[in-house]
C-alpha cells in the first residue's frame, strides 16, 4: 500500500505537470506537441523532467523513520534546481530567443555544482557507520502537505490564468476527486496494515514473555532452590519415561541416598552454612554420577535419588556407590569449617526386584534404612527379606499410631543384684506390648520406630507415670526402698519441661530421687546436644540418678566417662557374654571398672547368663549384676511373688 500510495502520489503531480505544460508552454498548440516529437532529445528531456520532479516530490514529503543524510538532500536540491531551470528554457525555446551565455547557464551551473558537491559529500561519509540520524516518523498531514498543497495550486492557476478553459479546470478536479477517493483507501489499508503489524509485533513479544516465564516456572517447578539439581517431581517423571522406553535385557539401577547429621549439622553451624554444606555436598554427588552416565537429583531436604540406565547398570550404580563413599570420606570445606558428612546409600534393580516404579524407589529406600541401622557410610542392596523387615515395620508403625497405651503396653521388670551375693539391689523397667492383648510384638521392632515417629516422648513419660506408681505399692507393701530405673530416649530428654514432669511426679509419689534412675543410651545426639547435656546437669541437681546403659558398644565410650555425670555405668552384654573366656573382653571389663571407680561411679554387668560369667565378674571386682542367671524380665505380680516377699 505504500508503494499504490507513492504511485498515485507521482501520477497526479505527473498529471499536473502535464496540463500546466499543455496550457502554458505548448499554448494547446499540438504543433508545438509535433514539433517537440520531432525533437526527440528535447521530448525525452520533458518527459525526464516531468518523472524526476513527481518522484522527487513524493521523496521529499514521504514517511521515513530516519533523518536523510546531508548528502541526499544536496543531490535532492541540485536535480530539482536542474528541473526547473529545463522547464524555463523550453519555454524560453517555445516563446522567445535562447541567448547562450545567460541566466539560465548559471541555473545549470548551480544545479551541477550542487550534484558534485553531493559526490563529495557521500564520500566523507564512513561506510561501516553512515551517519543516519533516528527521526520520529512524520505524521501524514505532514508529509502530503506538499503534494496537497501542488495540487490544489495548479487548478487556480489554471483558472485564474486560463478561465475560458474551463474544461481543463473540470479536468483537474476531477483528478484530484479521484486521487483523493484513491488515497483514501489506500491510507485506510495502509492504517489497518499498521494495526495488524502492531498486533503481531505486540503478541509475538507477549508469546516471547509468556515463553520466557514459561521457561522461568517450568525451571523452578524442576530445579531444587538450594542444591541447583533437578528435583523429585522430575526425577520421578524422568525415571517414568526411562521405564517405558526401555530396551530388551536392560536395566535401570536406583541409588537412594540420605545424608546423616543434618539437624544436628544445621544446629552446630547454623542454616546458612548447613546449606552451603548441602550444595558442595550435592556438587560432589554431581561429578561422580555425571562422570559414570547416571543422572543425580535432590529427593528431599536431605536425601537424593540417582538412575542408572543401561545393560551394566548394576555394576555401575555399585562403582558410583563406592565413589560416593571414598568422597565422603574426605573433609568438605565451608565457611572456613572442615565438616565431614556421613551417608547411606540403597540399591535397587528394575526388573529384577519390581516392575513397578514406586516399588523401585521404595525398595532402594527400604535399603538405604537397613544400611543405616548397620552404621554411618554403608551401602545396602535390595532384596526380599528387606522387603519382608520393611513391610513388617510398616505394619508396626501403623499399629503403633492407632494403640491405646494402659490396653496394649505392660512394664516389666528385671531385678538388679548385688555381685558380691546376689542380693536384691532394684530393678530395671521394660516396655512391653502385646497387641490386641495376646500378640506379642518386641522392643526392638518397634521402640525405634517409636523414636523416628515421636511417640516415644509421650510413651516414655507413660512408663514413668506407671514404674512410679507400681513403685510406691511396693514400698506401701514392704516397706522397703528399691532402687528403680526407667529407660529415657534422646528425644524425651531435648523436652524443655521434662525435668520438672519428672519431679512432679516423684513428688506424687513419694519417691527420693536417688532412689530413681535415668538410664540413657550412648547416641551423637546426647554428645552433641547442649540441651541434652543441660537436662542432665539438672537431674544431677535434683538427686537423681544417671546411668549409662549398654556401654561399650558406642563409639565415644570413653567421652561419656569423663563428661556425662553419670552415677552408674552398665556394661554391655556383647562384652559380658566371654567375659571368662576372651582376654581382651575381660580386659575392657577392667578397664571399665578402674576408671568409673575412680571417678566414683558404680558399674552395673547387664546379660550375666552362667554362673561362669558371674564369678568372673566378682573377681573383677563389679558391683552389680542382672541377666538371665538370676531373673528374665517379669510383670509386676511375678515380681512380688520370687522377689519382694522373699527380701521380707
Amino acid at each position: 500500500m505504500n508503494k499504490i500510495q507513492a504511485m498515485l502520489d507521482a501520477i497526479i503531480v505527473s498529471v499536473n505537470i502535464a496540463v500546466l505544460l499543455w496550457l502554458f508552454v505548448f499554448d494547446q498548440n499540438s504543433d508545438k506537441v509535433v514539433l517537440l516529437l520531432n525533437d526527440k532529445i528535447s521530448m525525452a528531456s520533458l518527459i525526464t523532467d516531468v518523472i524526476i520532479y513527481a518522484w522527487i516530490n513524493v521523496w521529499a514529503f514521504s514517511t521515513r523513520t530516519i533523518e536523510p543524510p546531508l548528502h541526499h538532500r544536496v543531490i535532492v536540491a541540485g536535480t530539482l534546481v536542474f528541473v526547473i531551470t529545463d522547464f524555463i528554457y523550453y519555454y524560453i525555446y517555445f516563446y522567445s530567443d535562447y541567448k547562450p551565455n545567460s541566466w539560465v547557464d548559471g541555473a545549470y551551473v548551480i544545479a551541477f555544482s550542487l550534484m558534485a558537491a553531493s559526490a563529495v559529500l557521500k564520500g566523507k561519509v564512513k561506510k561501516e557507520k553512515p551517519d543516519l540520524i533516528p527521526v520520529k516518523a512524520k505524521k501524514r498531514v505532514c508529509c502530503k502537505l506538499g503534494v496537497e498543497l501542488f495540487i490544489l495550486f495548479v487548478p487556480v492557476v489554471v483558472l485564474i490564468f486560463k478561465r475560458n478553459e474551463i474544461e481543463y479546470f473540470v479536468l483537474l478536479v476531477m483528478a484530484l476527486l479521484v486521487y483523493y477517493v484513491l488515497i483514501n483507501f489506500t491510507q485506510k489499508s495502509l492504517f489497518q496494515e499498521k494495526l495488524l503489524e502492531l498486533e503481531k509485533k505486540n503478541v509475538l513479544e507477549l508469546e516471547k514473555k509468556v515463553k520466557e516465564r514459561t521457561e522461568e516456572i517450568t525451571k523452578l517447578l524442576n530445579t531444587d532452590f538450594v542444591t541447583g539439581l533437578y528435583n523429585r517431581r522430575y526425577f520421578e517423571a524422568r525415571l517414568s519415561k526411562s521405564l517405558k522406553n526401555l530396551r530388551q535385557d536392560e536395566l535401570i539401577s536406583l541409588l537412594y541416598i540420605e545424608l546423616n547429621k543434618s539437624k544436628s549439622i544445621k544446629y552446630l553451624y547454623g542454616k546458612d552454612t548447613a546449606e552451603k554444606l548441602l550444595k558442595n555436598v550435592s556438587e560432589a554427588l554431581y561429578q561422580i554420577v555425571s562422570k559414570n552416565g547416571g543422572f543425580i537429583a535432590t529427593y528431599g531436604d536431605d536425601t537424593f535419588a540417582v538412575k542408572i540406565k543401561g545393560y551394566d547398570a548394576e555394576a555401575v550404580a555399585e562403582k558410583i556407590a563406592m565413589e560416593i563413599i571414598d568422597r565422603c570420606n574426605e573433609l568438605f570445606f565451608v565457611d572456613n569449617h572442615g565438616i565431614r558428612v556421613t551417608l547411606n546409600i540403597g540399591t535397587s534393580c528394575y526388573p529384577r526386584d519390581t516392575l513397578d516404579e514406586n516399588n523401585l524407589i521404595k525398595n532402594a529406600d527400604a535399603a538405604m534404612t537397613q544400611a543405616r541401622n548397620k552404621g554411618f557410610n554403608r551401602v545396602q542392596g535390595y532384596s526380599d527379606k528387606i522387603g519382608k523387615i520393611t513391610d513388617n515395620s510398616h505394619m508396626i508403625e501403623v499399629k503403633l499410631k492407632k494403640v491405646v497405651f494402659d490396653k496394649e503396653f505392660v512394664l516389666y521388670y528385671q531385678p538388679q543384684v548385688y555381685c558380691k551375693d546376689g542380693s536384691l539391689s532394684g530393678f530395671e523397667t521394660l516396655i512391653r506390648w502385646f497387641e490386641g492383648g495376646t500378640n506379642f510384638i518386641p522392643p526392638l521392632d518397634f521402640i525405634p520406630l517409636a523414636e523416628e515417629n515421636g511417640i516415644i516422648v509421650p510413651l516414655g513419660y507413660w512408663i514413668i507415670e506407671n514404674a512410679a506408681k507400681q513403685y510406691a505399692l511396693w514400698k506401701e507393701k514392704t516397706g522397703h526402698d528399691y532402687r528403680i530405673a526407667v529407660n529415657v530416649s534422646s528425644k524425651q530428654l531435648v523436652e524443655v519441661d521434662f525435668v520438672d514432669r519428672l519431679e512432679a511426679i516423684l513428688k506424687k509419689y513419694d519417691i527420693k530421687p536417688e532412689l530413681f534412675e535415668v538410664e540413657i543410651t550412648e547416641t551423637i545426639q546426647i554428645e552433641s546436644s547442649i540441651n541434652i547435656q543441660e537436662t542432665l546437669k539438672e537431674l544431677k541437681k535434683l538427686g537423681v540418678s544417671i546411668a549409662i546403659d549398654d556401654f561399650g558398644t558406642g563409639y565415644s565410650s570413653l567421652y561419656y566417662l569423663k563428661n556425662i555425670p553419670a552415677d552408674r555405668i552398665k556394661i554391655a552384654k556383647e562384652l559380658i557374654d566371654n567375659v571368662e573366656s576372651d582376654f581382651y573382653s575381660k580386659a575392657i571389663i577392667q578397664m571399665v571398672i578402674s576408671v568409673a571407680k575412680m571417678k566414683g561411679n558404680k558399674v552395673i554387668a547387664e546379660g550375666v547368663e552362667t554362673k561362669e560369667q558371674w564369678e568372673c565378674l566378682q573377681k573383677l571386682d563389679c558391683d552389680e549384676i542382672q541377666g538371665y542367671y538370676f531373673a528374665k524380665p517379669m510383670p509386676a505380680g511375678d515380681i512380688e511373688e520370687k522377689w519382694i516377699k522373699k527380701e521380707k
